[in-house]
Parts: structure tokens; C-alpha cells; sequence
């Protein structure tokens, strides 16, 4: 039965059943954790704490994200020595810059 409703736009299923995929892996089923891959995506390498100033996270809350996006391959966390002590830096790999570019694709085609 079509759907009554004045321009209804009936999505791509394949595309949703891409989507909804792809967003229920563990790695990726926190907005945040997608709002960390976007922001890696857009600058390669950020500092923990810029993350944490710019997703509004703790310390401890942070790492928690950023340890499962690791887990997932998604991401690299470093510890860096120097002369002010240790900080840590987070750069996404290969794997999550393009499942990042896939996710993005994905809505992107829904023509929102």
C-alpha cells in the first residue's frame, strides 16, 4: 500500500540496509564515537585534548570511546614524550577514514 503522505520520498532500501549496518557496529554505535571518526576525518591527527574540548568530554570518558574506536582499527592513540611531559595523540587510520567516507556517502545519498 503507497504511503499517503504529501512528498513522501521512499529511500533506496538497499542504502538503508547499508546504513543501519554499517551504524550498528559496536565501534560506531555512539553518536560521539561518529562525531571523534568525523572529526579525525576532517584533521588526520587531533591531541586527546583537543577532542576533549571540542566533543565536550572527561578525560575518562574520552578514553573510553577512543579505546573502542581503537579496538575496532578505526583509530591509533599514541603517548607522546617531550619536554612538558606525555600527552596522548589520536590519528584515524586507513580503515576508519574510509569507513568514515562510507557512512557519510550513505546520508548523504538519502538526500536529506
Amino acid at each position: 500500500m503507497a504511503d499517503k503522505r504529501p512528498n513522501f520520498k521512499s529511500p533506496d532500501r538497499d542504502t538503508i540496509k547499508s546504513l543501519n549496518e554499517q551504524l550498528n557496529d559496536p565501534s560506531l554505535k555512539s553518536s560521539t564515537r561518529i562525531l571523534i571518526l568525523i572529526l579525525l576525518a576532517m584533521n588526520k591527527k587531533l591531541s586527546a585534548s583537543e577532542l576533549r574540548s571540542l566533543v565536550g568530554l572527561g578525560k575518562g570518558s574520552l578514553e573510553n570511546h577512543l579505546a573502542k574506536l581503537e579496538a575496532s582499527g578505526l583509530i591509533k592513540v599514541r603517548s607522546v614524550r617531550s619536554w612538558g611531559g606525555t600527552h596522548q595523540t589520536v590519528e584515524i587510520t586507513e580503515k576508519g577514514l574510509e569507513d568514515c567516507r562510507s557512512l557519510l556517502r550513505k546520508i548523504h545519498s538519502l538526500n536529506i
